[in-house]
């Protein structure tokens, strides 16, 4: 229960507080849609912070072939 209210706290400081993040849900139109390309870009994508997160909904990423990791066992 208090990981839920520190995660609720921390969306809604990140909603009055930060302009990337207000810039980048205005961008998605909704609220849902910004969620949802969220969660699309944590499943394929480490990120070393929120920022850089944020920074590619807003300005958009360059996408490469993927490196391909063998097992040579």
């Amino acid at each position: 229960m208090m990981l839920m209210m520190l995660a609720f706290l921390v969306d809604q400081t990140q909603q009055l507080c930060c302009p990337l993040f207000r810039a980048t849900w205005h961008k998605m139109g909704s609220k849902r849609e910004l969620w949802d390309r969220m969660r699309s870009l944590f499943r394929d994508f480490a990120f070393k912070s929120m920022r850089m997160l944020y920074e590619a909904l807003f300005y958009g990423m360059k996408f490469q072939p993927p490196i391909i990791l063998y097992d040579d066992d």
